[in-house]
């Protein structure tokens, strides 16, 4: 099984010895692993990678993400590798079936607000707030008629409005000195929403390698219709595991102190808050924590760790597109 490598340290250096990758800072070695364990590289802010690193990481097809130190993306380097050619021409085909993208985009917003739902019930065992009970009971609901919606229009409505009411009950989970009141992307306006945007960009880049290196093409979805503009079926896939991995995290981290009101720059001109250095490492300490943590995979029956989940859930869509399975089956947690 292979894992990502995130390089958050300012003025490091990657080089290459024998198979080992080398990150360093000055004469300082931070960390040696073999390329072999690596799915993909992500570098925040300043960052040199020798002409070695380079070849190597392209031969071996390994991906490297570049992302500013506050966490947003700037561009990719990878290898130029054809999509496999079978589950391309089934991706193209499954695209123009109207019942196959509404069934696909069904499950992907079902698995999306169960996990949603799951996580606010966890959250409120111990506070019992009944504002927090009410947003449950109406994730339950949207989540049924998502299930029956008859159009992808309103099947994007039921995700809309079920988002909107999971939102609300996750800023009712936080305790001061954070608040969150709704969701702003671009930019970050306040520290959670900070949080969440640089957790959903490592999910999304998780994903977006995976989904590579199976040889599906990034860009035809269901949900998210195909586009030129992004990666529609990586961002189908993000959507199950939001809730697991970043939005618990986040409130794991605010709620426990593990990052302060300090630990974020003032907002710049625009109103972004970002994260400062210090910040950012704990952060993906606790990020990179979480993907080594195990749950219970539904279909698996037993506990794998998450990283292996994201990676099964890729394998069944592939799965689904090519005809072994007719229905994907999203990735659910436990109550």
């Amino acid at each position: 099984m292979t894992i990502p490598l995130y390089v958050a340290e300012q003025g490091t250096y990657l080089s290459l010895k024998q198979q080992q990758l080398q990150v360093w800072q000055g004469d300082n070695l931070l960390v040696s692993l073999p390329l072999q364990r690596l799915s993909h590289i992500v570098v925040f802010g300043r960052c040199t990678l020798s002409h070695a690193v380079v070849n190597r990481v392209l031969q071996q097809q390994i991906p490297v993400m570049f992302l500013t130190q506050s966490g947003r993306y700037c561009g990719r380097l990878s290898a130029e590798g054809l999509p496999d050619i079978e589950r391309l021409v089934a991706q193209v085909e499954r695209s123009r079936d109207r019942q196959f993208v509404l069934t696909q985009a069904q499950q992907i917003v079902s698995g999306k607000l169960h996990n949603c739902r799951v996580l606010l019930q966890r959250l409120n065992r111990s506070r019992r707030d009944a504002e927090i009970r009410i947003c449950i009971a109406q994730l339950k609901d949207w989540r049924d008629r998502a299930l029956e919606s008859p159009s992808l229009e309103g099947l994007l409505g039921c995700e809309g409005q079920g988002t909107r009411i999971y939102f609300r009950g996750l800023g009712r989970c936080l305790q001061p000195p954070f608040t969150f009141s709704h969701r702003s992307r671009r930019p970050p306006t306040d520290p959670v929403n900070a949080l969440l945007s640089l957790g959903y960009t490592l999910l999304y880049q998780t994903v977006f390698s995976l989904v590579r290196a199976v040889g599906l093409h990034p860009h035809f979805g269901n949900l998210h219709v195909p586009s030129s503009r992004y990666a529609s079926l990586v961002s189908d896939l993000v959507e199950e595991f939001r809730a697991p991995l970043v939005d618990s995290v986040v409130v794991s981290l605010l709620n426990r102190g593990g990052v302060q009101p300090d630990d974020f720059f003032p907002a710049d001109v625009r109103g972004a808050v970002y994260l400062r250095p210090a910040g950012l490492k704990r952060f993906l300490s606790a990020w990179q924590q979480r993907l080594q943590t195990s749950v219970t995979h539904p279909q698996v029956g037993e506990p794998i760790l998450y990283v292996r989940a994201i990676e099964l859930q890729v394998w069944d869509y592939v799965a689904c597109l090519v005809g072994e399975r007719s229905v994907y089956c999203p990735f659910v947690w436990k109550v």
